[in-house]
C-alpha cells in the first residue's frame, strides 16, 4: 500500500477519533521528550525522541492531525506541563532558549505532514523527514542566536544533533511505512 493512501485514511476518521488521534499523539511527544540522552556541560538540552515522534505522527496523522498534536504538547507545557526535555514546563521553558526548536517542531509536522500525504517509499520518506530535521534545527538555531553568538549556537544546539537526525529520520521512516502496511 502506497504511503500516501494511509494518512487520507487517518485524516477522515470521524472527529471524535480525530480529537483520539490528537490527544494519543500530543501524550506521545510527552513521553518522547523524557527519554533522552544526556550531553556534555554547555549543552542546553539532552538528545530525545521528540522529533522521531513528531515525524512519526506526521507520517500517519498527516499534516492538520499532527500540527494540531504538536500545539496540544506546547499549549499544555505554556500551562506548566513538565512535558518538554528534563521535565520542562511553563511559559519560560516554551519562550526561552529553545523556543526556536518548538516553533521548528510545528513547522515541520505540517510540512512533513503535508509531503507524506505524497510520498510513498522507505528512501523519499527518509529524506523528507532529514528536511524536517533541517527545518527544527535551522528555527532553533535561529532562536538560539538571540540568546548567543552564531558559531556557539550551532557547535553547541546543532551539531550534537545532526546524527541523531539522520538516524531518527530513516527510524520515522522505517516506522510509518511499517504502521502503514
Amino acid at each position: 500500500m502506497p504511503a500516501a493512501t494511509f494518512p487520507k485514511r487517518l485524516s477522515a476518521l470521524s472527529p471524535p477519533w480525530q480529537g483520539v488521534a490528537v490527544a494519543l499523539g500530543a501524550g506521545l511527544m510527552a513521553l518522547a521528550s523524557q527519554l533522552a540522552i544526556p550531553l556534555p556541560e554547555g549543552v542546553g538540552v539532552p538528545i530525545t525522541l521528540q522529533t522521531y515522534a513528531l515525524l512519526v505522527m506526521a507520517g500517519l496523522l498527516g499534516a492538520r492531525l499532527a500540527l494540531i498534536a504538536v500545539l496540544v504538547w506546547l499549549v499544555i507545557a505554556a500551562l506548566g506541563a513538565p512535558v518538554l526535555a528534563d521535565g520542562a514546563g511553563g511559559w519560560r521553558a516554551v519562550t526561552g532558549i529553545t523556543a526556536g526548536f518548538l516553533v521548528g517542531m510545528a513547522a515541520a509536522a505540517w510540512i512533513c505532514g503535508r509531503g507524506a500525504e505524497r510520498v510513498s517509499g522507505v528512501w523519499p520518506l527518509a529524506a523528507l523527514f532529514l528536511a524536517g530535521h533541517v527545518v527544527v534545527l535551522m528555527l532553533g538555531w535561529a532562536g538560539l542566536v538571540s540568546f548567543m553568538d552564531p558559531g556557539s549556537a550551532f557547535e553547541y544546539g546543532i551539531m550534537p544533533f545532526l546524527p541523531g537526525a539522520v538516524v531518527k529520520s530513516l527510524a520515522a521512516a522505517l516506522t510509518v511505512r511499517w504502521v502503514a502496511r
